[in-house]
């Protein structure tokens, strides 16, 4: 006998436009818990911005303090605005569909085309944190959105787009309230970031509490799992044939796209660009530009060969290439590549004709036809190596190297579709760390360099023994991380005390030209005494200068130092009224007293002290007496600069290049031209704001000097360029998925 399951009703179901009391009761906890977090997030705020302040130069310093400052005054507004975006993404969800339609302004690649620069960057970074807070909760969204389906008697689809509780909708919520403040970008960045430490973190937590409210509340309690939803709808089956093979589970298809979030947007923007060659397949060389091809291949639609947008007329002529299959043809590409050098390995032809070639000579000469996900893979792994051989921040020796990895990598992708959202991938970590290593190494040393063969090992490593187990990957990171992190410890060693010196020299100079002008200011131009003129300038000059540098201009020992050089001229002058000479002789022995104990405290000549001490003080005994008193004319020890013609600055000193070079932070690694040679170099440090900044090549040593304004000259003229040192293949990620939004855009315009 049949076990038939009888479905109990839900007290609370929804009527029209209402929410159900149950979804009322996750709203109120999801509001308590998210916003308890943010409020644990403000108040720990300062102590986390301020430690990661610490790190930055001063100019950039004032970017987290001013972060601290909103996040302060603004903190009610924001959390009240926060609360407020939440319950509204639940009032959305109760709303009737068709309502819903109207007010609903849609989330997709559209809407996100026409944003200036800050947008995009912040839209991007939205999406990576959502996908990697869901990363840990799937399963349980899934589950909590069929609950919610039923709450709305499967009226009511429940996704990832209006599910209040997706980690997307809650960043979205903070962002929104953030955007209100007055930020820039980066500054915004760096509390986005800080809100995914701290709230983000919690998704599946949030999300857990969610499912237990409604468990409580008597929906679906013994649901474990969310129910399968199926490929395609009864009686939808292609009439063309499919293969065994291609309804199996295999590696080339056990990660498709339905896996993994990021590789689902990313065929959505492939999609258009499909679209733009006049059909649903597109063709395979027509997924994306700049991985064209004229080879002759198509690509599989559900079960349907198309090729340059329209479906194959004779589809017996079709051979059907598999993901394994794709992944043995380029395994023996990958054999070939491993038998050509460097030289040739740089001129050979694209990739799509490389299979079509080698797959004419196993199958003979047929229109062969890739897998939808596997024709998508190839064209953005393309895309991602152009954006790689075209990066400026690589040398073009190491480009070649890890041009070469496009092979290994594509089999990568194909095996493992979330190689493109998974930043801890093993093989985009090691990319990264090859691309990172490569854009320190400098020209000049040649390809005998230890580093340069480090790269060159890994790759041919890579080449000679990837088939299909990425722990190769993992093995050579942790060999080249160790490698690498030993020669920086080397060149940190050296480069500390570089910059010590310098910073050393710099500040001594600086000292010195504070306690000059001190002096000039007070002696030049007047007629003074030339015991008065030897006792500042030779004894208590370098008082003065000790305490400068020992503890700075703003401390009270300077200005009371330097009050004491006002005195002393004063005491000199040539005084009339009875009222100064009587200020002078109560005035005279407290100076010599103070005199005597402040170059006493410096060690200087006791012999010459006494000697200075009592010529002053015998012109002290002269002025009391009426006397005169021979003097000199003092002459500024800092004599003006001499005229300058008249010349055209070639940039103003507020050009934003100026105040972008006088904000870099140690560890920025520029390219200069030297004679027509590139050369690399990093700054190791900047001293008071761009005043003067010295940079050092890998191993520590001092190779460059600059002002932040010479610095902007050169960049102003080419000569030196900024080394953008960032995860490359994020940076590729990011740069095809802005140039394929915008490229969509354009085409929505049209």
């Amino acid at each position: 006998m049949s076990k038939v399951t009888q479905l109990k009703p839900v007290s609370g179901k929804a009527t029209p436009g209402s929410m159900p009391r149950p979804l009322e009761k996750v709203c109120a906890r999801y509001l308590s818990l998210s916003a308890a977090y943010l409020g644990d997030m403000l108040d720990g705020a300062d102590d986390k911005l301020f430690d990661l302040a610490e790190k930055e130069t001063d100019s950039e310093r004032e970017r987290y303090f001013e972060a601290m400052r909103e996040l302060r005054i603004q903190r009610a507004g924001l959390v009240g605005s926060f609360k407020q975006a939440i319950n509204h993404q639940f009032l959305i969800l109760a709303r009737p569909p068709e309502t819903e339609t109207l007010e609903k302004t849609p989330v997709d690649l559209d809407s996100l085309t026409l944003v200036n620069e800050d947008e995009l960057e912040t839209s991007v970074a939205l999406d990576n944190m959502a996908r990697r807070a869901r990363n840990g909760c799937n399963e349980q969204l899934k589950v909590l959105c069929h609950r919610i389906e039923y709450l709305f008697e499967s009226k009511r689809e429940v996704n990832e787009h209006n599910n209040p509780l997706e980690p997307r909708q809650l960043v979205a919520c903070f962002s929104e309230g953030l955007e209100k403040l007055s930020l820039d970008i980066k500054a915004r960045l760096i509390i986005l970031k800080l809100f995914e430490r701290e709230v983000m973190a919690e998704t599946g937590y949030l999300v857990s509490e969610a499912n237990k409210v409604l468990i409580d509340a008597g929906v679906l309690p013994e649901m474990k799992s969310a129910p399968i939803a199926p490929a395609r709808k009864p009686g939808s089956r292609s009439l063309a044939s499919q293969s065994a093979d291609s309804v199996i589970p295999t590696a080339g298809n056990a990660g498709g796209p339905s896996n993994d979030q990021m590789f689902g947007l990313l065929q959505e923007l492939l999609v258009t660009m499909r679209g733009m060659q006049g059909g649903p397949g597109g063709g395979a060389s027509g997924g994306a530009p700049g991985a064209a091809s004229e080879a002759a291949m198509a690509v599989m639609q559900n079960g349907v060969p198309y090729m340059n947008g329209a479906p194959v007329a004779n589809a017996a002529s079709v051979h059907q290439v598999s993901s394994d299959d794709l992944l043995g043809v380029l395994n023996r590409l990958q054999r070939v590549e491993r038998s050509l050098g460097e030289d040739e390995g740089e001129d050979r032809a694209d990739l799509k004709t490389d299979l079509s070639e080698l797959l004419d000579n196993e199958h003979g000469e047929a229109i062969h036809a890739l897998d939808q996900a596997d024709d998508d893979v190839i064209n953005l792994v393309a895309l991602l190596f152009d954006f790689i051989l075209d990066d400026e921040g690589l040398p073009s020796e190491i480009k070649a190297l890890i041009g070469r990895l496009q092979i290994p990598l594509l089999k990568v992708a194909i095996i493992d579709k979330t190689f493109f959202s998974n930043d801890n991938h093993e093989a985009r970590l090691l990319l990264n760390m090859l691309a990172r290593a490569g854009s320190q190494w400098d020209p000049q040393q040649g390809i005998q360099d230890d580093l340069y063969q480090r790269i060159n090992q890994a790759v041919h490593r890579i080449i000679d023994d990837y088939e299909d187990d990425a722990s190769l990957f993992s093995s050579l990171l942790q060999e080249f991380q160790h490698f690498f992190d030993n020669q920086k410890s080397r060149s940190d060693r050296v480069e500390q005390r570089v910059r010590e010196a310098e910073e050393g020299k710099a500040r001594a100079e600086q000292a010195r030209s504070e306690v000059v002008a001190v002096l000039d200011k007070r002696m030049a131009g007047r007629q003074l005494p030339d015991v008065v003129v030897r006792l500042l300038r030779q004894g208590w000059q370098q008082v003065l200068y000790l305490t400068w540098l020992r503890e700075g201009d703003d401390s009270g020992l300077w200005q009371q130092q330097v009050k004491v050089v006002d005195a002393v001229v004063w005491s000199v002058l040539e005084h009339r009224e009875q009222a100064a000479l009587e200020k002078l002789k109560d005035l005279s022995p407290k100076l010599l007293k103070t005199l005597h104990s402040g170059l006493s405290q410096i060690n200087y000549d006791a012999v010459e002290t006494k000697q200075l001490l009592v010529k002053f003080r015998d012109v002290h005994q002269q002025l009391l007496k009426g006397l005169q008193t021979e003097r000199v004319a003092v002459e500024p020890e800092q004599p003006a600069e001499p005229a300058q013609p008249e010349t055209v600055p070639e940039l103003p000193e507020n050009h934003f290049l100026v105040k972008k070079c006088s904000q870099l932070a140690p560890g920025q690694w520029i390219e200069i031209q030297d004679d027509g040679e590139p050369r690399r170099a990093k700054l190791a440090a900047n001293i008071r704001a761009g005043v003067k900044m010295v940079f050092t090549n890998r191993r520590g040593i001092k190779v460059q000097e600059f002002s932040a304004y010479t610095l902007a000259v050169a960049l102003h003229n080419g000569t030196v360029k900024l080394i953008e040192e960032g995860a490359l293949f994020d940076r590729a990620l990011e740069a095809v998925i802005g140039d394929l939004r915008r490229m969509q855009g354009n085409n929505v315009q049209h």
